[in-house]
């Protein structure tokens, strides 16, 4: 049975968490890769008589237009053919869209070494990485990856062939409860603990400083007012000990995840849904984040729905491992639900509605949204489910340019990193998609993919499929046990 103060971790529980609550506990290892090394591209390259979205302005478009590209930047956008260079590469994007790369707010790089192929596949030329491993963690075998930085540093100097990694720290969280994994987590239960690892955090050259579900009041406090005084944004979970009414009015954090703080997610909301509106507007006003992640909520199923995650056919480059961690999982909430675990009623996927209702009065009130997708967790696959949430976020009241927006510019502008990347403009990186259809008629046109660049180099979807297919084969990688 468990006892009164680990049932609270039930309330808004994590997902990173979720995984290591079974078998990955027991000792598994993961499978690592050597990334290939990104292409090296000499020439200077212009795509010519494209349609451009360039994302500065709502619903703008630049017909028969010029990209330039020229040492991994954007040099020119415009319909001056004289200012294309004699000696350039010249790529005819006739009857093709271009929009900026790809963004998805929301992963964990972890468990499969595939993740970023399956990304830039996708079109996904930038992630903000949300949980680094701790000491500890970069020596477990459980995972795919050891050292986010160095991963993130290495990527920045074109060495790896990646999207653009954004990092938060590992997770501040109290050591509290059954639950508690060394190797994710810094146990912060105390103010003083609270204000020495912020500074650690931005010492070590952190993105973001991330916290979770069981951090303490008087912690959190204490972690806002140091993040404060250093710059440096706080981002995760709404501590159960704090409202979203706090955060809120005090501008608390600079993101808040999975809508924690508005919604148990195996439960109700925590809000009554007749003042969403007004909720959702004063969100507007203070300027704080969300990040829904509908996609995870819409796949933490019943276990006999758990098969239905194989209709995603990029599913085939996920380890059987993991998806047998995710099934495990899954049949776990549901033995917690059956149980009457307090914090434990219903799961996410059978009150979608209420995460929707969440999502239209942050949509109504034009709250700053950015989507992510919570990929590298439950049934959730890097890359092509970034493309289900922007069709979830059109379905429940955005325009096509509000949701591509929310995965380019608003991310770039989420990570205060919008003069580098999220749009076409002169000066910014040239992470670029050129599409077949137009997004702008259908959001679903995002996955009708002719070419992804990233840093200024161009690869076909064809091309990234084949160097993922090599992986799994050379390596019998889907079969490896992790």
């Amino acid at each position: 049975m468990l006892s009164r103060r680990s049932k609270k971790i039930g309330i808004g529980l994590g997902l990173v968490l979720i995984l290591c609550l079974t078998s990955c506990l027991t000792g598994p290892r993961a499978v690592r890769v050597e990334l290939p090394k990104m292409k090296q591209i000499q020439t200077t390259q212009a795509f010519v008589h494209a349609t451009v979205i360039p994302m500065t302005e709502p619903d703008k478009v630049i017909e028969d237009a010029i990209v330039i590209v020229e040492n991994k930047r954007i040099t020119y956008v415009g319909t001056d053919y004289t200012r294309v260079p004699l000696n350039s590469e010249v790529i005819d994007c006739t009857g093709k869209w271009i929009v900026p790369g790809l963004a998805d707010a929301h992963v964990h790089l972890l468990f499969n070494a595939l993740d970023p192929l399956l990304f830039l596949a996708n079109g996904v030329t930038s992630v903000r990485n949300m949980a680094a491993l701790t000491d500890a963690g970069r020596i477990d075998a459980r995972f795919a990856f050891n050292d986010h930085l160095s991963l993130r540093d290495s990527i920045h100097k074109g060495q790896v062939l990646s999207p653009w990694v954004y990092q938060a720290s590992p997770i501040h969280e109290a050591r509290t409860g059954r639950y508690f994994d060394g190797s994710l987590y810094i146990n912060t239960n105390y103010a003083f603990l609270g204000t020495r690892a912020v500074q650690m955090a931005h010492e070590s050259g952190f993105d973001y400083f991330k916290i979770y579900n069981k951090l303490p009041r008087d912690a959190f406090f204490s972690v806002v007012e140091e993040a404060e005084k250093l710059g440096m944004p706080v981002v995760g979970h709404v501590p159960h000990e704090v409202s979203i009414h706090e955060v809120i009015e005090g501008s608390l954090m600079h993101s808040i995840e999975h809508l924690t703080g508005y919604i148990n997610p195996f439960g109700a909301l925590k809000v009554s849904a007749d003042s969403l509106d007004e909720i959702a507007a004063r969100t507007a006003q203070a300027g704080v984040w969300n990040i829904p992640t509908l996609e995870v909520w819409r796949n933490i199923v019943a276990p006999e729905s758990i098969k239905a995650i194989d209709a995603d056919p990029w599913t085939r480059y996920v380890p059987s491992a993991n998806r047998n961690i995710w099934e495990s999982t899954v049949k776990s909430f549901t033995n917690l639900i059956q149980r009457g675990v307090k914090g434990y009623e219903v799961l996410p996927s059978d009150h979608i509605e209420d995460f929707e209702l969440i999502v239209r009065s942050l949509i109504r009130a034009k709250a700053p949204i950015a989507a992510g997708t919570d990929s590298g967790t439950l049934n959730v696959v890097a890359g092509s489910s970034l493309h289900k949430e922007l069709q979830s976020l059109v379905a429940l009241g955005m325009t096509e340019w509000e949701a591509l927006a929310a995965s380019t510019i608003r991310v770039a502008q989420l990570c205060m990193k919008d003069e580098e990347f999220g749009s076409i403009q002169t000066g910014l990186r040239a992470d670029m998609l050129v599409l077949n259809s137009n997004p702008l008629e259908n959001i679903a046109n995002l996955s009708d993919i002719s070419l992804i660049i990233v840093q200024g180099s161009p690869y076909r979807q064809s091309e990234l499929l084949d160097m993922l297919d090599s992986y799994v084969s050379k390596q019998n990688y889907l079969n490896t046990f992790l």
